[in-house]
């Protein structure tokens, strides 16, 4: 009995893990070269984090230390810095030599040693009254100070979710200290990435926010459809089940050849191949797998549509059924969405939902399951209003 070839929903690494050796190579260049920091752009559910994380195992390998920083798992800026320090600290290689070390870049904290629940141990700050953005500063300079004087090595620091920096703290110019902080750092070099592609383009390609131009672009699109056929292909093979390039095409055309939705629709269609008792994969195995996807996953996805105002499911279901890069006027009669700025309105809402994305200049619903679900049930959709 063989095990799922496929796996989504958490980080993929090793096996599991698209090759995508040109989307490797030149992100680790980008890092690797040290002339500027890198911010990578792609809609939600295309790898970023494995990638990212996959890079930063090269690094480990080469002996580059490195942090990786999630800011969606931070719920406030104090909790961000004490999460942080404890990164670098453990970079700074913890004991008492690395917690002197750290005391010394920001004694006026008080750094003291944790142990949390999971026994994981971390860094304890006492900010006093309330975090100032001195504070700030001085945890956000650590990696520059334990970079260059404790393991005298160049450091690399990704900071996944970045868009997420101003929910941290309404009262603080989050994007300026940042900003000030990171622009004087020689030895330390950032990797920006986040699932909200259009809020971080906007980070940093505003002439207004302090992160302008400050960071290389690397864009993520999708895998090549080879590829993609070809992993289809390789992970039905290590469980000895056959599939034929036609049917591998429609996994991929179905799943718009998205990695997490992709390893998804094939982890499904694998479910039905072995509950039949087969060594090979049938058009019939692709149906009911698509349908069990969005029948699975139809009341979540309900749930969501209901939340929407009237003009925002005029927009998703418009951009289901026809994915557009101009909402021009014909366009906007055919659908019956109404005048151009309610229209925008409406498309800025549902891309800060992350319900819509934009890939090059088309806008698109990011997940297409939920896509078909909005062609095949517009009675539920037009019911919640």
């Amino acid at each position: 009995m063989f095990s799922n070839p496929f796996k989504f929903g958490k980080e993929v690494t090793g096996q599991y893990f698209y090759d995508r050796d040109e989307a490797f190579r030149n992100l680790y260049r980008k890092l690797a070269g040290g002339s500027s920091n890198v911010v990578m752009y792609a809609p939600r559910r295309y790898g970023k984090t494995s990638l990212v994380k996959k890079v930063l195992g090269r690094f480990s390998a080469e002996g580059v230390p490195n942090v990786y920083f999630d800011l969606n798992k931070a719920d406030s800026l104090e909790h961000f810095c004490c999460e942080y320090a404890s990164a670098l600290y453990a970079v700074a290689g913890k004991g008492s030599a690395a917690l002197d070390a750290v005391g010394r870049y920001i004694s006026h904290l008080h750094p003291t040693v944790g142990v949390g629940k999971d026994g994981t141990v971390t860094l304890r700050l006492d900010y006093g009254q309330k975090m100032t953005a001195t504070s700030l500063s001085e945890v956000l300079d650590l990696a520059e100070r334990i970079a260059s004087d404790v393991v005298g090595k160049p450091l690399v620091v990704a900071f996944d979710e970045f868009q997420e920096i101003g929910r941290l703290s309404r009262d603080m110019p989050l994007e300026g200290v940042f900003r000030s902080c990171i622009q004087s750092h020689q030895n330390v070099r950032y990797l920006f990435l986040g699932s909200k592609t259009h809020m971080l383009k906007r980070m940093f390609g505003d002439k207004a926010r302090p992160f302008y131009k400050s960071a290389a672009t690397v864009r993520l699109p999708k895998p090549p459809e080879g590829e993609s056929l070809a992993f289809v292909t390789r992970r039905f093979a290590s469980c000895s089940i056959g599939v034929d390039e036609t049917d591998a095409k429609r996994i991929v055309a179905e799943s718009d050849n998205i990695p997490y939705y992709l390893q998804q629709l094939s982890s499904l269609v694998f479910d039905e191949v072995a509950l039949a008792g087969r060594d090979w994969v049938e058009k019939a195995d692709i149906d009911a797998a698509v349908g069990n996807l969005v029948a699975e996953n139809a009341d979540y996805y309900q749930e969501r549509v209901s939340l929407l105002s009237p003009a925002q499911r005029l927009v998703v279901s418009a951009l289901a059924h026809e994915p557009v890069a101009d909402f021009d006027e014909a366009y906007r009669e055919r659908h019956s969405l109404g005048g151009s700025s309610t229209v925008h309105s409406a498309l800025r809402a549902v891309m800060n939902a992350g319900i819509v994305e934009r890939e090059g200049r088309t806008y698109s619903i990011g997940d297409p399951f939920l896509a078909k679900y909005l062609c095949e049930s517009p009675a539920e959709v037009t019911a919640v209003k």
